[in-house]
């Protein structure tokens, strides 16, 4: 990259270089703005106010380096600067867990939309922590449970936890789905983001998730993506309160199956949400044994 000292040069400099490499415009824009708030501690506010701002040398010479690293190890910048912003608040993000993605902040918000202020509410497959973390902020009087199969990634959830202040507020405990949850132990509220890509589609992934995200938290054996799915809806019968609620974020074209797998388990008022794409990203039920 061609030397400026002038911060609007580098940043599109930066999302010139990214887009040249394969990498789409938004998600170029949005590493480009994590790595001048890494570097200058400035946001795009600041650019915005200030357009001609000038930085240091030796911290161009650094941001250069992280930009360099990324396109020639394929390492998200998310990892390279252990930070992933989810519903604007910073999370600690290593290889470990899963990077947060914008359409899970629809799960959560739908959840939010639903839930009472005193839900009981567990998490499976609880990753970076960022669905249990801003549901126990956003609805301070629940209970809040995160479950998951990794203990690598309930540390780092833990983290993230005490970082945004809500420690105190979730019980963290590793289980594969329900299997370490106390038996007669029950929920008003069941939300996850589960793995749901096909071992097959494998290859078809770009080389920063492939190489970089953890496959435990990505990949299922079936062909359809949905093997997952159909234990949760079978545990989450017996697991819900009257009127509970489980809601799940899918993957493309998997909205239909998910639709006939809660059905056949008891769920009804099922609904469908859309992401900002048209893409239906979240699926919602409620068990119909009340």
């Amino acid at each position: 990259m061609a030397f400026s000292s002038r911060l609007k040069d580098i940043k599109k400099a930066a999302i010139q270089e990214l887009t040249g490499s394969n990498i789409c415009l938004n998600e170029a824009r949005v590493e480009t703005l994590l790595l001048i708030e890494h570097v200058f501690g400035l946001k795009n506010k600041d650019l915005l106010l200030n357009p001609d701002i000038e930085v240091p040398e030796n911290k161009v010479k650094k941001f250069n380096m992280f930009i360099k690293k990324r396109l020639r190890k394929k390492i998200p910048v998310q990892y390279l600067i252990n930070t992933a912003y989810f519903m604007s608040e910073a999370f600690y993000v290593d290889k470990n867990v899963l990077i947060p993605r914008p359409e899970t902040e629809i799960l959560v918000e739908e959840v939010i939309k639903r839930a009472r202020k005193d839900s009981k509410i567990i998490d499976i497959g609880t990753g970076s922590g960022c669905i249990a973390i801003m549901l126990a902020k956003k609805l301070p009087q629940s209970e809040i449970t995160a479950s998951d199969i990794s203990q690598n990634a309930l540390k780092i959830a833990k983290i993230n936890a005490e970082k945004l202040g809500v420690a105190e507020k979730i019980n963290f405990i590793r289980s594969d789905i329900f299997k370490n949850i106390d038996k007669t132990e029950k929920f008003d509220i069941i939300v996850s983001n589960p793995p749901y890509i096909p071992s097959g589609e494998k290859e078809s992934l770009q080389a920063e998730v492939l190489g970089h995200e953890p496959p435990l938290a990505l990949f299922v054996g079936d062909k359809e993506g949905i093997s997952f799915y159909k234990e949760l809806a079978q545990q989450a019968a017996s697991r819900l309160n009257p009127k509970g609620m489980l809601a799940v974020e899918v993957g493309f074209a998997q909205a239909g199956a998910l639709r006939k797998i809660f059905e056949l388990n008891g769920f009804e008022h099922i609904e469908i949400i859309k992401d900002m794409s048209g893409i239906e990203r979240v699926v919602t039920g409620f068990f119909k044994n009340f």
